[in-house]
């Protein structure tokens, strides 16, 4: 059977232009592929509560990170930066915002400004938890109407208006040459129609430094870029006393045919295509144009997709090989695998199935066709096999000691 080896990009151009794509048009000019009323705790003390009042509306989804009090300014701002990206994510549209005092809630009125509904609830003004929940399920109540009289509807967008987050899981032979290639191509098209991609994980680039060499903008993206991964080495031999070059692949990457780092990470990185990095950005922070954005973070999955979920991106595209379940209940997203064991075992979690292209039976194309007809299909509001289950976590990295 006949294996491509190279994209051909015009026939994604040719095949999404019979492709309508639709989304929610935001004041801001993004485009939300969901409409997600959402109730925000901010702190771990009001989690509970925000659990309870968000399963009162079947359509409402809850949001926790579990977040401390007192923290060190570094990470109290790195929180902060996570509520302000959560109420102006693209794929919300409106926001019941619990706080654990008045005082909090007054202050996030102040410093966040929002286009979308949004209504705030301070837990120790509620005189019991009872009455805590019945004042939270009447101003969700109050938040659906105000809405629904919006009319908010899809509207016709385009490829362009993709802001795609990039990752990779369970590393493996299928993954390096199957799933991670397409997804590349894929980024590939959506970055020359005007889109935008982050890619992050620093860890998966260790053993890939060529690549930024090779491919960044300029100068300042390129030593950012290195910075990053030198910075990831350095600590992760302060933290262990080993050498994250002998250490890696792991017995689970070497069980699935993966015999040096060099050979992971030049798998992984093949999923960001061919295009330059016009940037290299700090965890959480969104890009400031359309383009390839590489993203400091580490390399656990949740974290990873909650940092490129905070950069605004609307969907994302994850390749594995050995079965990952993590998703992102804010930022869809396509699971992709080409490995025939998998398949067996996790088919009902995965939501493209390549393996015809990694046993040759798919060529290129026909895979890249398949995964940019399942995008079009979740912009026009089928849901992923990670959504359908609720999986998916937001989580942060790891915090300093409180004060």
């Amino acid at each position: 059977m006949y294996m491509s080896t190279t994209a051909n990009s015009s026939d994604l151009f040719d095949f999404s232009s019979s492709l309508e794509w639709r989304g929610y048009r935001r004041a801001d000019g993004r485009v939300g592929i969901r409409n997600h009323r959402i109730v925000l705790s901010i702190v771990a003390l009001t989690d509970r509560l925000a659990a309870t009042i968000a399963s009162m509306d079947h359509e409402a989804l809850c949001v926790t990170g579990a977040f401390s009090r007192g923290l060190q300014r570094a990470d109290e701002r790195l929180v902060e930066r996570f509520i302000q990206s959560v109420l102006t994510h693209p794929n919300v549209g409106a926001a019941l915002v619990i706080t654990h005092d008045m005082a909090s809630a007054d202050h996030l009125a102040k410093v966040v400004k929002v286009s979308i509904p949004v209504e705030y609830l301070a837990f120790m003004n509620c005189d019991g938890r009872g009455n805590a929940v019945k004042i939270g399920g009447e101003k969700l109540q109050m938040l659906a109407t105000r809405q629904n009289a919006l009319e908010q509807q899809r509207t016709v967008v385009g490829p362009g208006d993709v802001s795609m987050a990039l990752e990779c899981g369970g590393s493996d032979v299928s993954s390096s040459i199957c799933s991670n290639p397409v997804i590349g191509d894929i980024c590939d098209f959506i970055v020359t129609s005007g889109g935008l991609a982050v890619v992050s994980e620093t860890a998966e680039f260790i053993g890939a430094e060529a690549v930024f060499n090779d491919r960044c903008h300029d100068q300042v993206t390129r030593k950012a870029a290195l910075d990053f991964i030198g910075y990831r080495i350095a600590l992760m031999e302060q933290d262990s006393g080993k050498d994250y070059r002998g250490t890696n692949p792991t017995q689970e990457n070497i069980a699935g045919g993966l015999t040096t780092l060099i050979e992971k990470s030049m798998g992984a990185v093949s999923k960001t295509g061919t295009t330059n990095f016009i940037s290299a950005l700090e965890y959480g922070m969104s890009p400031n144009s359309p383009g390839l954005h590489f993203m400091d973070t580490p390399f656990f999955s949740p974290v990873s997709l909650t940092g490129m979920m905070m950069a605004g991106c609307n969907f994302g595209l994850f390749a594995m090989g050995v079965f990952n379940p993590s998703g992102n209940p804010l930022c869809p997203v396509i699971k992709i695998c080409g490995n025939p064991e998998t398949l067996r075992h996790w088919s009902d979690d995965i939501d493209v199935e390549l393996d015809d292209y990694f046993t040759g039976k798919l060529d290129r194309v026909g895979a890249q066709l398949a995964v940019l007809s399942k995008m079009n299909m979740v912009f026009n509001g089928a849901v992923t096999a990670s959504e359908a289950i609720g999986e998916g976590q937001f989580m942060l990295p790891r915090l300093k000691d409180a004060l």
